[in-house]
Formats: structure tokens, C-alpha cells, sequence
């Protein structure tokens, strides 16, 4: 093994420890409680979906939206509050995918992180979208097509960052 790689994976090793702690840390701080909100978010979305909502359709559209309505509403709440907890054990989480990426491809520790951290968010996106497209479809079709427009145009610019790190690498690699 190089030096430089050598000196990478000491200074690594050394974080390492500090990483497990802040993930341990903040799993004992904030997962109980984003688990609950995000518990609290997939049971309103199931019976909001499966039961409410098909009832309210049977009886009239206004009915149907006013439900609509009032499930988006509760299930954004503890969705919301869950999403603030879900993003600190992503960026805590992401170091050990990072951690074992980057040395097995000799990344640098801020890039591997970036690179899961944002694909990270990515599958977090596309799952919080699907959860949401039945009620934003019950508003209006166009409703959906739009919020998938913005998040794609958001996922863009985080594949472009993406590729960044991992086109350097590839080129690094070539030459």
C-alpha cells in the first residue's frame, strides 16, 4: 500500500471512532423520536389511503378532497417532524458506507461522504414522493407532475455533484 494511502486510512481509523460515537449518540437522541413521528406518518398515510379517503370518494368529490385534505395535512406534521431527525442519521449514518467506499477506492473521506450522503437523500426523496402521490393526485394530476418536476430538477443537481466525485475518480483511474 502507498504511503498517502497509508496516512488516509490511519487518519480514518482514528475518526472512526469518533463517527461510531456521534452515530450512537444521535440514534439514542433522535431515533426514538423520528421513529415514532415516522410510525405515526405510515399509519395516518395507510388508513388515510386504504380506508378515508376511499369512504370520502364514495359519498362525493368534496368529501373526498376535505379528507384529502385533512390526511395531507396530519401525515405532512409527522412526516415533517420525522424528516428532521432522518436527515441527521442520514449525514451521521453515511460515514461508514463512506468509510469502507472510500478506502476500498481510495476516495477521499469528504467525497465518499458527500457521494452517500446525497444518494442518501435521493432514495429518501423518491420514498417521501411515492408516499405522497396518492394524495397529491387526489388534489389535481397536474398537482404530481409538477412536485416530480421540481424533484427530479433537485435530484439533477445532486446526481451532477454525484458525478463529479466519481467521474474524477474514473478519470484519475484512465490516466
Amino acid at each position: 500500500m502507498s504511503k498517502p494511502l497509508e496516512r488516509k486510512r490511519q487518519v480514518m481509523v482514528g475518526k472512526q471512532g469518533e463517527e461510531i460515537e456521534e452515530f450512537i449518540q444521535c440514534l439514542r437522541t433522535r431515533g426514538p423520536v423520528t421513529f415514532h413521528n415516522l410510525l405515526a406518518a405510515l399509519l395516518v398515510w395507510i388508513f388515510g389511503v386504504f380506508v378515508f379517503i376511499p369512504i370520502a370518494n364514495s359519498l362525493n368529490w368534496q368529501t373526498k378532497l376535505l379528507t384529502s385534505l385533512i390526511v395531507f395535512i396530519t401525515f405532512t406534521i409527522f412526516l415533517y417532524r420525522a424528516t428532521l431527525g432522518f436527515k441527521k442519521l442520514i449525514d451521521t449514518f453515511s460515514f461508514f458506507p463512506a468509510r469502507k467506499y472510500g478506502l476500498k477506492r481510495g476516495i477521499d473521506q469528504e467525497d465518499a461522504l458527500t457521494l452517500f450522503r446525497y444518494t442518501f437523500y435521493i432514495i429518501f426523496t423518491l420514498i417521501v414522493y411515492a408516499l405522497y402521490f396518492p394524495f397529491l393526485t387526489s388534489f389535481h394530476f397536474a398537482i404530481s407532475g409538477i412536485v416530480l418536476i421540481l424533484i427530479l430538477i433537485w435530484i439533477f443537481f445532486l446526481a451532477l455533484r454525484i458525478l463529479s466525485i466519481l467521474s474524477s475518480k474514473i478519470l484519475e483511474k484512465l490516466t
